[in-house]
């Protein structure tokens, strides 16, 4: 049985392990040579290195702070109609 061509289609690139988009600060830092920049881009993928070596990603952690901003209940009506109807 042969496989889809798609099968890989929506994993994330990565380049020694870690995300591509993880490298961007180092892209940044040759149009912005600076040291503080440097040590930026580094730290940043640094960063990246150690959330996939955890089997985390960059999508999972965005969608954990979100979660943490909005609270663990999310709510259908804005706190404006929810109010209206209320008997005071």
């Amino acid at each position: 049985m042969s496989q889809s061509i798609w099968r890989n289609a929506s994993r994330t690139p990565t380049l020694l392990g870690i995300p591509c988009i993880a490298y961007l600060p180092g892209f940044i830092w040759l149009f912005h040579m600076r040291w503080w920049t440097f040590w930026t881009a580094v730290g940043v993928i640094v960063a990246f290195a150690i959330l996939s070596r955890l089997g985390w990603t960059f999508r999972m952690l965005w969608a954990r702070m979100l979660h943490w901003l909005r609270g663990g209940r999310v709510r259908a009506r804005p706190w404006w109609y929810r109010n209206r109807f209320m008997d005071r």
